[in-house]
């Protein structure tokens, strides 16, 4: 598979922001955000061809180095890849707690022990907005995060839209009474630069479906520490 970089750091959002992690970029992507900031592992040939045995042995390195158990598979897109069900159920036997970053085109297809599944909807500012199909939500369960990036008012207005839509399938046909939540956690992400934090906040407090499905704001921690640009981190 096509390998960008593997590195540690810290998880720089989601649900485990600032734990210690290892991160495995794999290269390609079959969407073009408007606001992508790894364009270098979605075109271009800065990659090398990596076996899944070798990239099970360098995540493994880190763990002798330093006892790290959490693996981040991002991308690029990284449900792309030929080899990735070989890839996630190899560090799932290895004791990995793995979590794939995936950019909503792609439905979850496969549950191992550990393994919890990143989801986003991509909204209007990201010009990706058609690209993206309800059915694959909904293969999403409790354990797994659905993210909304958000650029624009238009943006918030897609995201209850569809948190609403998702929560509606979720709970048709149950018995009334029945406390039967498979709604994945919710987060919402500004577009670094973008809309004011406080103005998304508000909105998500006055917002009764963001309340009720316990929504959770976020920025990307990342890029607080370090320099928004710097890769590797």
């Amino acid at each position: 598979m096509k390998v960008n970089e593997i590195f540690k750091s810290i998880e720089g959002e989601g649900l485990r922001t600032g734990l210690a992690a290892v991160f495995v970029r794999l290269h390609g992507c079959n969407l073009r955000c408007s606001y992508c900031d790894t364009m270098y592992a979605v075109e271009g040939d800065d990659y090398r061809q990596m076996s899944v045995d070798e990239v099970v042995a360098a995540v493994e390195s880190y763990r002798a180095e330093c006892g790290v158990d959490a693996v981040t598979l991002t991308g690029g897109e990284p449900m792309l890849h030929a080899e990735v069900d070989d890839l996630l159920r190899a560090l799932s036997e290895k004791g990995f707690l793995v979590n794939v970053e995936t950019n909503g085109t792609v439905p979850c297809k496969w549950r191992f022990p550990g393994l919890f599944y990143t989801m986003d909807w991509k909204c209007e500012s990201s010009g990706m907005s058609a690209k993206m199909r309800m059915e694959n939500l909904e293969t999403l369960g409790a354990e797994d995060v659905l993210k909304f990036v958000v650029g624009c008012v238009e943006d918030l207005d897609e995201t209850a839209r569809v948190v609403g839509e998702l929560h509606q399938r979720k709970t048709h046909g149950c018995v009334v009474g029945q406390t039967l939540n498979t709604m994945p956690y919710i987060f919402v992400s500004p577009v670094f630069g973008k809309l004011e934090y406080e103005k998304i906040v508000e909105w998500m407090l006055s917002e009764k479906v963001m309340v009720q499905n316990n929504a959770r704001f976020q920025v990307q921690l990342h890029k607080v520490i370090w320099d928004p640009d710097m890769r590797g981190v």
